[in-house]
């Protein structure tokens, strides 16, 4: 050094050294954070997956409790079913049931009404007369039924005969039972000790207003009951 001169001496030893030092402080610290990094997310992996099976688990035990609740349904709803069926059955066998009843009640009532008449006097009578509307226009099925009440040691015979009074073009017209039978204009012969039943079909003409029918019983033969006449209204 000569007055205020100075002379500076380089030393690239120490720059090369200062280098190092920062090159291994920076290189420790990467490497503590990529394993700092590495266990936080080894963690944070094990976690995911934890919960991932948690809630896999979660997932099977909701699975398998749906499927159970819709086995019970399926149950539920099978078991509702055949109540209902067993119920409906029930109540169509109760309502036929009642029916027989009702029919056997009827049948009952028919028989003592020819066992035991009661004040009725002896000899012929019609015990019922129905008629019912058939699928076509202007038909009809009756029934005819005739009972022998009090002398019903011996057989009652004889002929039935059958008239619907009416009018046709506003004019009274009377037509004969037998003729309007269908495809059938056979006489309505009774042989009987109790009851005998008679059925049939008739065609009433399209232009013909019926207001009555008229059922005559007209015994033959030697001690026979006298016969009757009975008039109903239409519609009977």
């Amino acid at each position: 050094m000569s007055g205020d001169r100075k002379i500076l001496v380089y030393q690239p030893v120490y720059v090369w050294l200062g280098l190092a030092v920062v090159m291994v402080f920076l290189a420790t610290a990467a490497y503590l954070l990529f394993e700092s990094g590495i266990r936080y997310s080894g963690e944070r992996v094990e976690q995911l997956t934890q919960q991932l099976d948690s809630i896999e688990g979660s997932y099977e035990a909701l699975q398998q409790a749906n499927t159970e609740l819709q086995e019970q349904l399926a149950v539920l709803k099978r078991s509702s079913e055949i109540d209902r069926r067993a119920t409906r059955e029930v109540r169509n066998e109760y309502a036929g049931l009642r029916e027989k009843a009702m029919e056997l009640r009827k049948q009952l009532a028919f028989y003592k009404g020819i066992v035991s008449p009661g004040d009725a006097k002896p000899g012929l009578r019609v015990q019922r007369f129905h008629l019912e509307p058939t699928q076509e226009e202007g038909g009809f099925f009756f029934s005819l039924t005739l009972t022998q009440v009090k002398r019903n040691e011996r057989y009652v015979r004889g002929v039935v005969e059958m008239e619907i009074e009416g009018l046709e073009d506003g004019k009274p017209k009377l037509l004969e039972f037998r003729k309007l039978a269908a495809g059938n204009s056979k006489v309505l012969n009774f042989k009987f000790r109790y009851y005998q039943n008679f059925e049939g079909e008739i065609q009433i003409p399209s232009q013909f207003e019926p207001r009555q029918v008229r059922i005559l019983l007209k015994p033959s033969g030697k001690g026979q009951p006298p016969g009757i006449e009975e008039t109903m209204d239409w519609p009977i």
